[in-house]
């Protein structure tokens, strides 16, 4: 998009604040006009001063003579009172101007950075997989904070210097043509030069806008896998390797900002000097004789105040073209994220409760971007109510299968059925209403122990179901030890709690949802043998009468599935129950003797 398309979208979020955005021209309005009038209070003031020349001839005089009768006193005895006054009416006038421009330009300006950035989080939420697959976690936290920031100079400086200082440019300038044309287009024929500048240098800041999101995400990313993994980093003595890191990343973003800010200051200085020529044409031709003419003292001295005043606003107006580009460029990507297609759900069947019959039916599938098949024509029948336990070495296919269930991806080639409907024809909530998951990786939020397993769509559970899903998975008694108890807000991903407390929780969401489904991928691997042997009888309760996928690398977990599927290399190699694969002497025998002996 060009940067007027992008501009005209991102303006667009200010629709809803119409109200406020018209106080704001109104208030800019005001002030814009009190610079003028302050130009023309000159020429009433120095106007007076000579009996020759009509004093009613400027703006600010025309209004005084107006408004009060002058009667017997002179034109200075009258220029005395009526001046001064009009210098506090004005000023005071361009102040509150100045102030509800300011004011409500910033209450769009906000409202429209809350309105993006809760557009942009909303989006993440609902983006496929391989969206996240293809960025880093830091270039995602870099998008909603440093790139919306970036926006947010854009609209809040950028769009009420725009705003103000161009209002204030068209009214000093036609104030200029009020007084002389001829001379106003002198002035001006300096405006197309400076606009050339801006144009060439806009182009250098959006290419090192776009290099400084980059860098910052890069910097985000060193950042937080430094935090999250700081045991790691200590234990294996990585201080060094992540100081090199984080000083590359920060060192080429502090090279990318020292262009823009080159580039930036070179622009100012270039402008001025135009400006400066500029006015010094413009007195070079006011002084002259035939010039001179059609000017009273007044209204020449109102005429190079009304120039003079112009070079402040111009010279706002080209040094706000660096924040305008950041946020263009910043703008751009988010759109970008925008416009990318959510999830797909074109699927419209529901049911209240599955029965959870579940059969795959010669599945091949490919991550995106990988020509190497992580499934091929896999085929299983798992009955409503079965246990089947999947193993085989690392990526053998285990986790793959159980993400396409859950339609983290599309299935590439054959299809999944879940009590004979295939999996693309349920709405996609309703679908993953069916499932409950317990993953090696807990996820917990920065929120109390009861939010934590009232998660989601269990909010309205009610707090004897909550504490009796905690019973259900042995973890009631370490939560009610916690110094609030339920209430106990944990730290980030459960920060504070051992790997098997954590994993308790997570079982005791699971048990919670009573989905008719239950995946369990690893999900007593942060347990020692106690905890384990404790858990095993609230699992098997929680899995009788229901669907229950199991991967597992411990014994414990498998042996009495109803079914062993073993995969590998994406296949499936073989299926049984325990003691038949163990007689077989295949792979499952080969991993039971390296692995699963307790």
């Amino acid at each position: 998009m060009s940067d007027w398309q992008i501009y005209r979208r991102l303006l667009g979020y200010a629709l809803p604040h119409w109200f406020m955005f018209c106080l704001s021209l109104l208030g800019y309005l005001i002030y814009s006009l009190g610079n003028v009038l302050l130009a023309d209070l000159m020429q009433f003031l120095l106007d007076s001063l000579d009996d020759t020349v009509k004093v009613t001839s400027g703006i600010v005089s025309t209004i005084a003579y107006h408004f009060y009768d002058a009667g017997a006193q002179t034109r200075v005895e009258f220029a005395r009172i009526a001046v001064p006054l009009a210098m506090v009416v004005i000023a005071a006038t361009r102040a509150s101007g100045f102030f509800m421009g300011n004011y409500c330009m910033s209450w769009v300006a906000r409202g429209l950075i809350h309105s993006l950035r809760c557009e942009l989080f909303n989006k993440m939420l609902v983006a496929p997989s391989t969206y996240y697959d293809s960025h880093k976690q830091g270039e995602l936290i870099s998008k909603i904070t440093f790139n919306v920031e970036q926006v947010t100079g854009a609209v809040t400086k950028a769009l009420k210097t725009v705003v103000r200082e161009g209002l204030t440019v068209i009214a000093l300038a036609s104030y200029m043509l009020y007084l002389n044309w001829r001379l106003c287009l002198v002035f001006m024929a300096v405006i197309p030069v400076i606009a050339v500048v801006v144009a060439y240098v806009g182009k250098h800041f959006r290419r090192y806008s776009r290099r400084i999101q980059s860098s910052m995400g890069d910097v985000t990313q060193v950042s937080g896998e430094s935090v999250s993994g700081y045991r790691e980093i200590r234990i294996f003595g990585g201080q060094q390797q992540q100081r090199a890191r984080f000083r590359q990343a920060s060192q080429y973003n502090r090279v990318q900002n020292l262009k823009m800010a080159f580039a930036d200051g070179l622009s100012t200085p270039v402008i001025q000097s135009l400006l400066a020529l500029a006015l010094a044409a413009l007195v070079w031709f006011a002084l002259s004789p035939d010039i001179l003419q059609g000017f009273t003292a007044g209204s020449l001295v109102a005429f190079l105040t009304a120039a003079t005043q112009l070079g402040k606003p111009i010279r706002q107006l080209s040094e706000v073209q660096s924040d305008i580009q950041r946020g263009l460029a910043a703008a751009e990507d988010i759109f970008a994220q925008l416009d990318l297609p959510e999830e797909a759900d074109t699927g419209s069947f529901e049911v209240r409760r599955a029965k959870g019959d579940i059969e795959v039916r010669g599945v091949s599938f490919a991550y995106p971007g990988s020509e190497q098949l992580a499934l091929d024509d896999v085929s299983l029948d798992i009955p409503a109510g079965r246990t089947v336990a999947l193993v085989g070495r690392s990526g053998s296919g285990k986790t793959t299968l159980v993400q396409l269930l859950a339609r983290f991806y599309q299935v590439g080639q054959g299809e999944i059925l879940l009590d004979q409907v295939p999996l693309a024809d349920y709405r996609l909530a309703n679908l993953r209403s069916q499932l409950a998951m317990v993953s090696q990786h807990v996820t917990l939020f920065h929120d109390t122990v009861y939010n934590n397993i009232a998660y989601g769509s269990l909010a309205n559970s009610g707090k004897e179901a909550v504490v009796a899903a905690a019973e259900s998975a042995y973890a009631r008694h370490f939560i009610e030890s916690l110094p609030r108890g339920f209430e106990t807000t944990l730290g980030e991903n459960g920060g504070g709690l051992s790997g098997g407390q954590r994993q308790r929780i997570a079982i005791a969401r699971a048990i919670l949802k009573d989905a008719p489904v239950l995946i369990l991928d690893e999900a007593t691997s942060a347990l020692d043998n106690e905890s384990e042997h404790r858990i095993k009888q609230a699992l098997d309760n929680v899995m009788a009468n229901r669907t229950t996928i199991v991967i597992a690398h411990r014994l414990s977990t498998v042996e009495h599935a109803d079914s062993i599927v073993v995969m590998d290399e994406g296949r499936v190699v073989a299926r049984g129950n325990h003691q038949t694969l163990l007689q077989e002497g295949g792979l499952y025998a080969q991993l039971y003797h390296q692995k699963f002996a307790d």
